[in-house]
């Protein structure tokens, strides 16, 4: 009986404090990971062909932190947030590759904490636990945490304005003060995170009774903006006294205006439904089974989510004829529910045909239309669900915002002509949702059947628990299993070499005028500017162009090139060094 009582008062504590257990332990597991992630970046040397960008981040972070190097008025237009975090610890006299890894680092165990307070907001313990555990381990966040890219940083950002968000229109107000500084900062970590605020506006927007809500939440609401434009100050003043452009309006015109009749042979696949036929990879990249697993719950859940809200509308609309003779009321009109349901319909329709219309037209038109089809929804749906309980009419409100979350940023990511992997971890946390509310319906269903059939087997066994404990486990050792995937590339030890042949070969290297195949990563070597050359020119221009400006020295990862007037004088792995003959 004693050692029952203990069993007992175990079970007790966990049931008490599940929610807090669930915190912990994704917080140490993350951060574990996030650390080992760090550690490995730093020694494999990843900054290979791969990574180049954050090269770029690399030397902004050298410019806020007061280093003068020249040229390369591109990363000006980068997001800063990420370089100026950077910059700090530049400052701190830690200028190497791994400040800008654990900058990044950090807001990966940061945005899982999200994820599982905005799951919380819909689902049990459990489910929640399982969808934010399921985000972390998503391949595609594996792949880019702690590695100097900044879309984690910036998706992390986000979900914590998203949930602030929630928090203000449905518990309190003061959280508009909080949730639009964040979205501000989750737009400077990359600036796509700017479909935050729309989305925000849609949460709000699609409420039963926008026009009482407008009252009840305009004050706050604006406040929040204010204090959303006050956090954006810091930056804008910035690129007004260093004469910057807002480098994210060029980026939007450039999306904005490119389409498929200006393809170009260096942009790459331009297949519209790109990020649709690639989830396995994302989800799981060395072992599809285990993706293929987990779309099936997916794809099985979410069947069973769509018969069910099929049948609570075919339910209302049976109401309508039963109760008022067929009408329903819009903007104070009662109209046929025919009519109605047609409306719904046709806004459906819409919806997936502004997806069809990313890279045929502006992205900016495509997500207004889409954004107009899902207030007026919204808008419909309500009025349905009128009837229902509060508990229908906020889940509906709540599933909408994750849908345009997912869709909106699919529309997005898949108007750009190029398609990269890593613009998917913008999509993740959706996904993830998506992913559990799979899950939630699939084994509440399975649980029904079990006791529906007194199946006596697993009569006992509580299948909502235990098919999310068991995911959860493959993904903990897949998790660790990616980890070991060797990801170092050898030219960057050989980049590295040659920056410091070069340095002793020439001791007045800094004086002299060097072009290069990969010239941010010589900057960020060398701490000057090193001129970047595109690979594929013809090597008598290149001649000519580099003998114009004084070029001493061209390192290329081509061998075996013949440039008129200069010629190679070492050779280290992949990268060779040139010199000019005078």
């Amino acid at each position: 009986m004693n050692n029952l009582s203990k069993i007992d008062k175990i079970k007790s504590f966990l049931n008490l404090h599940e929610n807090k257990l669930f915190i912990l332990f994704l917080i140490m597991f993350f951060s574990i990971v996030t650390v080992l992630v760090i550690w490995i970046n730093s020694s494999q040397g990843i900054l290979g062909h791969s990574y180049r960008d954050i090269y770029f981040y690399l030397i902004q972070g050298l410019r806020f932190s007061g280093y003068e190097i020249g040229g390369y008025e591109y990363v000006n237009y980068l997001s800063p947030l990420i370089p100026f975090l950077t910059s700090l610890a530049f400052r701190l006299g830690f200028i190497n590759e791994t400040s800008i890894f654990i900058v990044t680092g950090i807001f990966y165990p940061l945005g899982i904490l999200a994820m599982y307070f905005i799951l919380k907001l819909r689902f049990n313990n459990m489910i929640s636990f399982f969808g934010s555990f399921f985000y972390g381990a998503l391949s595609i966040n594996l792949l880019w945490v702690a590695n100097g890219s900044i879309d984690i940083p910036s998706v992390s950002l986000t979900m914590w304005a998203i949930y602030l968000m929630i928090l203000a229109v449905e518990k309190n107000q003061k959280y508009f003060y909080l949730a639009f500084p964040v979205a501000i900062l989750a737009f400077f970590a990359k600036y796509p995170a700017g479909l935050v605020i729309p989305l925000m506006i849609c949460y709000l927007a699609s409420k039963p009774h926008i026009n009482h809500n407008i009252k009840k939440y305009y004050r706050n609401f604006f406040g929040g903006l204010v204090a959303g434009f006050l956090t954006a100050i810091p930056f804008l003043a910035y690129f007004y006294l260093n004469k910057i452009p807002l480098g994210f309006i060029n980026q939007a015109q450039e999306i904005a205006t490119s389409n498929t009749g200006f393809l170009r042979q260096t942009d790459i696949n331009n297949n519209l439904f790109y990020y649709f036929t690639n989830i396995p990879r994302f989800i799981y990249n060395p072992n599809h089974i285990i993706s293929w697993f987990i779309i099936a719950i997916v794809v099985i859940g979410l069947s069973i989510a769509i018969y069910k809200a099929i049948r609570l509308l075919q339910n209302r609309y049976i109401n309508s004829k039963r109760f008022s003779n067929g009408k329903i009321k819009i903007f104070n009109k009662k109209v046929s529910s025919k009519f109605y349901f047609i409306l719904i319909l046709f806004n459906i329709i819409v919806i997936g045909i502004s997806f069809l219309t990313a890279s045929k037209i502006s992205f900016v038109y495509s997500e207004m239309i889409f954004f107009l089809s899902i207030f007026s929804l919204a808008y419909l749906m309500n009025k349905l669900l009128n009837i229902y309980s509060s508990t229908t009419r906020y889940n509906f409100n709540y599933d909408l915002l994750m849908f345009a979350w997912f869709f909106s940023n699919m529309i997005f990511f898949s108007a750009h002509l190029t398609k990269v992997d890593r613009y998917f971890a913008t999509l993740a946390p959706a996904f993830a949702f998506f992913t559990a509310l799979a899950l939630n319906f699939f084994t509440k269903y399975l649980e029904k059947q079990k006791i529906k059939h007194n199946i006596k087997k697993i009569k006992k066994a509580n299948l909502e628990t235990i098919i999310p404990l068991v995911i959860i486990s493959i993904l903990m050792v897949s998790s660790f299993g990616y980890l070991t995937i060797d990801k170092q590339d050898t030219v960057v030890n050989d980049e590295r070499e040659a920056v410091k042949w070069i340095s002793k070969y020439d001791n007045n290297y800094l004086s002299k005028v060097i072009w290069a195949e990969r010239g941010p990563i010589f900057t960020w070597y060398l701490k000057k500017e090193v001129i970047y050359v595109n690979w594929q020119i013809n090597p008598s221009q290149l001649s000519e162009d580099m003998l114009k400006n004084n070029t001493s020295y061209y390192i290329s990862i081509h061998r075996n090139l013949e440039i008129p007037h200069f010629s190679k004088i070492k050779t280290i792995g992949e990268v060779s060094i040139y010199e000019r003959i005078y």
